[in-house]
């Protein structure tokens, strides 16, 4: 399957071109899960600091409630959107009941949807017909909906590439770890989950679209500080952003996914001394002991934009 997407495509919100076309947007960071029919836990989430709220129809929901959720989510949706956090849902991985979710779900307000328990390339194309389709009949602008899809089999990895690629509304994509973990018939550690969560990311990276997550448990609610370890690995291994469970880890990803002052000002400096290296006609330069050249520049583009700030733009300041 041809991929109609290159890395760093600027269609994603999270993965910006930085040596052409770009958007200086900041990328969504963290993203809480919420029973979509528990009223209780839906405000405490509203009162806390994630970037996105998952409104969940699939695992949070007992199956006796699942009309009830379903049939209250769209007021749920306009809630988080009220509260200045991005509205997402998850649907169910059944197609039947899947049909039905998306119908309540796509409305105004709803930024993402999350796909769980993708296998193939056209599991997310159908879906993505439908949700045309319901945008159409809701009046919201085409392809204003996105894709977080989950990995949640070993029968996806083959196909890992193709999925990530397989629609513009793609958006990101993450290893379900304790789905996965029971498909293989594995336990959620970090050494089992470290070679698939590494397939995720790197399909997601050449599809260029944005992997999230972590190597380990979203099921472990253990220390914060344990946590932020596994936040501090993820990021130097390429993921932007975590999914959880549980409110009192979200503050942890925000922090690890918003760049310092510290690492602005070096940013900017690098940028700076590389345009003037460029300028005079040489391919690479050297600021203090770092050598700089075209990666490094761009790597430091993308935290510029990381941190909602347009890499192109002349510094006026060195501080943040």
């Amino acid at each position: 399957m041809m991929s109609d997407t290159t890395p760093n495509d600027p269609r994603s919100p999270h993965v910006h071109r930085v040596h052409g076309a770009h958007r200086a947007h900041r990328p969504y960071r963290s993203y809480l899960f919420v029973p979509a029919d528990n009223e209780r836990l839906l405000q405490s989430a509203l009162n806390k600091t994630p970037d996105v709220v998952i409104l969940d129809l699939e695992d949070g929901v007992h199956p006796s409630r699942k009309v009830a959720a379903r049939a209250g989510v769209a007021a749920a949706i306009t809630r988080v959107e009220a509260a200045g956090k991005a509205a997402a849902v998850r649907i169910n991985g059944a197609l039947n009941t899947a049909i039905d979710d998306l119908r309540a779900a796509v409305s105004p307000g709803l930024r993402l949807l999350v796909l769980p328990k993708v296998e193939h390339a056209r599991d997310v194309q159908l879906l993505a017909g439908v949700v045309d389709e319901l945008e159409r009949a809701a009046g919201l602008p085409s392809g204003e909906v996105r894709f977080l899809l989950q990995i949640e089999s070993a029968a996806a990895l083959p196909r890992l590439h193709d999925i990530a690629a397989a629609s513009p509304r793609v958006q990101s994509m993450m290893l379900g770890s304790e789905d996965f973990s029971l498909d293989v018939g594995g336990l959620p550690t970090p050494q089992a989950l470290l070679a698939p969560s590494l397939m995720v990311l790197y399909a997601a990276r050449a599809a260029g679209v944005l992997p999230v997550g972590f190597v380990g448990s979203i099921a472990n609610l253990g220390s914060i500080e344990a946590f932020e370890a596994l936040l501090q690995e993820a990021r130097t291994l390429g993921f932007r952003g975590a999914v959880v469970v549980h409110p009192k880890f979200v503050d942890a990803i925000n922090a690890c996914y918003t760049p310092t002052a510290a690492q602005i000002t070096q940013a900017r400096a690098i940028v700076a001394a590389f345009d003037i290296a460029d300028r005079d006609g040489l391919g690479a330069t050297k600021l203090g002991d770092l050598m700089i050249d075209k990666p490094v520049v761009l790597r430091a583009k993308a935290l510029l934009i990381e941190a909602g700030l347009d890499p192109l733009q002349q510094q006026e300041t060195t501080s943040c």
